[in-house]
């Protein structure tokens, strides 16, 4: 999502696109029908500034309690026409974008600024890994990490 990527799903009917937003429906239920399956994830080429991704998990084979991904633009947004980028997992039913922390980040704020604003909007789920309000702190200290680490 934080790539405008599109996923290219097969099936008996032939090939057909999924905007990765699209892709997600919820928790372990995504766009595929029973009888297909996801072929190839298409990101558009892109000159943007950098990439990161962080995830906190307990082991190093588990999913993230949470995750965050990062695309910086290439120089300034008004100049370029691309934002900054903020996808986060593990925060909701489906992966979702950090708009708050994109808009704030295009707006010039520190990536402590825009981090602390990661966790709006989102529906953090509670379970035996973590409480909502742990999540909510760790999209703010992953995001963080992640805006510092796509600037170089």
């Amino acid at each position: 999502m934080a790539l405008d990527a599109t996923v290219v799903i097969t099936g008996a009917d032939g090939d057909r696109d999924v905007d990765a937003a699209d892709f997600f429906h919820g928790f372990l239920d995504t766009a595929l029908g029973p009888e297909e399956l996801l072929r190839e994830v298409r990101i558009p080429k892109s000159d943007r500034g950098g990439f990161a991704f962080e995830k906190f998990q307990r082991r190093a084979q588990d999913w993230a309690i949470v995750g965050a991904a990062v695309a910086a633009p290439s120089s300034a947004p008004s100049e370029s026409g691309e934002g900054w980028r903020v996808g986060l997992v593990n925060m909701g039913p489906t992966p979702i974008r950090a708009r708050a922390t994109e808009e704030a980040l295009d707006s010039g704020a520190t990536p402590h600024d825009a981090a602390a604003l990661a966790s709006e909007g989102s529906e953090p789920p509670a379970d035996l890994h973590a409480s909502p309000e742990f999540r909510e702190h760790l999209a703010r200290v992953l995001v963080e990490r992640a805006v510092e680490a796509s600037l170089g």
